[in-house]
């Protein structure tokens, strides 16, 4: 899904580890131009929705930095 926050477009989603059961949250954060500024992974996560949750997190802590 893909949000618009404070002049960035911030992507997220969760993956699941096929080796451990565990799910990864992702994110991506693309400036005005379309171009990504920031990628990058959280912690392993029990379940598809905290991974989610964990990866947007972190896109807005990322992008309140700035």
């Amino acid at each position: 899904m893909e949000i618009k926050y404070k002049g960035f477009s911030i992507i997220s989603n969760a993956e699941c580890d096929e080796n451990s059961g565990r799910w990864n949250g992702r994110f991506r954060i693309l400036d005005e131009k379309g171009v990504v500024a920031y990628e990058s992974f959280t912690e392993p996560r029990s379940n598809q929705n905290e991974a989610y949750d964990a990866a947007k997190h972190s896109a807005y802590e990322w992008v309140d930095a700035q």
